[in-house]
């Protein structure tokens, strides 16, 4: 295995490309941000998460790559102070963001998880012999971290009724030959 090169994925807010100056103006006419300034920070989150994702590493190349113990948690650190910086970057609450993995744990982030659970179950049906363990897997990380978005949420009866209703449209049963879309046991 060849060497990976250091790479830094944040260098300093000059790094960055800069909004036009902002003009002087009276307190009480205050503009919104113009669309320049917007694409630029656009610009620079997207450039940041390039970086995350260009030095990203997985267990399996950590080991091939003989890591020790010390340098796998300092390299997890890292990397969540890295999402962490991103999401605050992105407009986050601090209080929204999981200190240990850098992730958002947001309203938004919840609803983009459950929608892409119901999306998936909808075009795909759902087998509880391959997807309840996922699904099972992906509703617990919630529970644990923000079990309020879940109070009276069912992803699989969402996503169920999404998948009748899609296939209902269509005017004839799912072709899906590993849809057990019935059966929730």
């Amino acid at each position: 295995m060849t060497a990976r090169r250091q790479v830094d994925v944040l260098f300093d807010l000059s790094d960055y490309p800069k909004g036009p100056p902002a003009p002087i103006m009276a307190a009480s006419a205050q503009e919104a941000p113009s669309a320049d300034v917007d694409q630029a920070k656009r610009r620079a989150v997207h450039t940041a998460a390039s970086r995350i994702r260009r030095i990203a590493m997985s267990p399996r190349e950590q080991r091939e790559a003989g890591w020790s113990p010390e340098q796998i948690v300092d390299y997890r650190t890292s990397m969540a102070d890295f999402r962490i910086a991103l999401c605050l970057v992105q407009g986050k609450a601090l209080d929204d963001i999981d200190p240990a993995s850098g992730y958002s744990m947001s309203r938004a982030s919840y609803d983009a998880a459950r929608s892409s659970w119901i999306s998936s179950i909808k075009f795909h049906g759902f087998n509880p012999g391959y997807d309840r363990k996922r699904l099972n897997k992906a509703v617990a990380y919630w529970a644990e971290r923000r079990p309020q978005f879940l109070v009276r949420d069912d992803w699989l009866a969402a996503g169920l009724a999404a998948h009748h209703a899609y296939w209902q449209t269509l005017d004839h049963p799912c072709t899906c030959p590993t849809c057990d879309e019935g059966d929730e046991s």
